[in-house]
């Protein structure tokens, strides 16, 4: 059973991977794995856009065991902890979906032992990192400073997660690499791994493998910008003056340095009004952005390739709006783009538009009354994940939509707000007459009744999402006649 590893690595590989997760969620194809195992590695433990990625793929992993192994629909993808994939069952490593730093909580200088050093030793130490950096504590991330980032990272190749992670690596898996290039984390982290999984003298286990494997990355280029502190006052920030610089310094490093990568994408936008800056913690929790949405169709991408159109290559990919729009919508995105996703996105938020508005008044409904659906939305705990995975206010899908409408570049190909079927959709809506009310809560009631007829399962949770692919799918052919 084949594997994808995707390392997302500081604050915009928690951001992607966010992005990832909801595709997966509205059934979106990911080809030639079994198996996702993302793998977040960011120092800061506080980190807000972290935090709320892990809660996603934890709810994400309650709804797929709840449903079961499937080839198609809704959650069928399997998303998995690194523990979880011990052969054995005997992992050694904690059950979680990030890279454990052990708590980290101290300034740069103690870490690599400053103090201790002899006279020379420290002018040197003073010559390549700047007294910020010095006194900067590990506990929020690295902060924009990847010289700094390259030291801490570099340690953690003979860790206990990573060394797990190689002896469970095996010939056919695949590896992805999520991160900016114009930060800390990333910017550092994801040549420091690219270059020890290929480097043919690791001591990592299964170094044949890892060596050898094919190998993909998305490389994010600036695209927002932070907001600066006002003539004269003393503030804790991050100059994002200096994203250009470090992405142009960055790209001139990968050109000559950037060995066995199958695969790279890169990703980037003109930076909208400037965000509030916050360096770390809890308060680093930004909107999601097209960008991040994009850059996680790269990852669908690079699995759509077959091992032999990989091997042996090296394929670089950017990305294009079919027009330079303000408010993308599904036209906007190019025809392989939407053919991999609009249908599945449109069903889905069917699917969460109808649960969170018109499912507690189905009670009498055939679909409902057949697997007592009122007492399992009350009883049981799998219903529960669903409403968080769907409207928590942390990190649920309504969040993750409205903050791609809150952007200047929105993603408006599909409206929260709207509580008509036959207007969600911003690019194709369904003309309504005496005799055509499109697509309402009595047609929509129709056809899970019908969807339900053919499904066995008595299983109320597995009966209704199979009720409701059915549905929207005959939903979007044959009254939204989406193309």
């Amino acid at each position: 059973m084949a594997k994808l590893f995707v390392f997302g690595i500081g604050g915009t590989g928690s951001r992607v991977i966010r992005s990832l997760v909801m595709l997966m969620a509205a059934g979106v194809k990911i080809q030639n794995c079994d198996k996702i195992v993302p793998i977040i590695i960011d120092p800061d433990t506080q980190n807000g856009d972290m935090n709320r990625t892990v809660e996603l793929l934890k709810t994400y992993k309650h709804i797929h065991s709840a449903l079961g192994h499937r080839e198609e629909g809704f959650f069928h993808t399997d998303i998995s902890t690194l523990s979880s994939i011990a052969g054995d069952g005997t992992a050694k490593i904690r059950d979680s979906f990030v890279y454990d730093f052990g708590g980290i909580n101290k300034p740069f200088k103690d870490h690599v032992g400053y103090n201790q050093l002899d006279i020379e030793s420290q002018a040197l130490i003073d010559l390549l990192f700047t007294p910020e950096n010095l006194n900067n504590s590990l506990d929020v991330g690295f902060r924009g400073s990847p010289n700094v980032g390259s030291v801490v990272l570099n340690e953690i190749i003979d860790s206990p997660e990573m060394r797990f992670f190689a002896s469970n690596f095996q010939a056919g898996d695949r590896i992805f690499f999520v991160s900016s290039i114009f930060g800390g984390t990333g910017a550092a982290g994801f040549p420091l791994l690219l270059k020890n999984f290929k480097d043919t003298r690791t001591g990592l286990p299964n170094a044949a493998s890892l060596n050898s494997a094919l190998t993909g990355a998305m490389v994010v280029l600036p695209y927002f910008s932070l907001e600066q502190p006002a003539a004269g006052v003393e503030a804790d920030f991050i100059d994002s003056n200096t994203f250009t610089t470090k992405a142009k310094d960055a790209l001139s490093y990968y050109q000559n340095h950037l060995n066995g990568v199958n695969a790279v994408y890169y990703m980037g936008d003109t930076p909208d009004k400037p965000m509030e800056n916050n360096p770390g913690r809890a308060s680093q929790k930004n909107d999601a952005h097209l960008v991040e949405l994009l850059s996680a169709l790269a990852i669908v991408d690079f699995m759509d390739y077959s091992d032999n159109e990989l091997s042996g290559n090296e394929v670089y990919h950017e990305y294009g709006l079919r027009e330079d729009v303000s408010n993308v919508q599904f036209s906007h995105l190019d025809n392989e783009t939407k053919d991999r996703i609009a249908k599945q996105l449109i069903r889905f938020h069917y699917l969460e538009r109808y649960y969170t508005n018109h499912l507690p008044s189905d009670s009498q409904a055939a679909y409902a009354k057949g697997v007592d659906l009122t007492g399992a939305l009350r009883n049981e705990p799998v219903f529960k994940e669903l409403n968080k995975f769907l409207a928590s206010p942390e990190y649920g899908y309504q969040s993750w939509l409205r903050e791609l409408g809150r952007q200047e570049r929105t993603f408006d190909a599909l409206n929260l707000n709207e509580t008509d079927f036959n207007r969600m959709v911003s690019d194709k809506h369904i003309e309504t007459g005496f005799l055509n009310k499109g697509i309402h809560q009595g047609s929509f009631v129709k056809e899970l009744n019908r969807a339900s007829e053919s499904i066995s399962d008595r299983d109320a949770f597995k009966a209704t999402i199979k009720a409701f692919e059915t549905a929207t799918d005959a939903l979007v052919e044959d009254k939204l006649k989406y193309s």
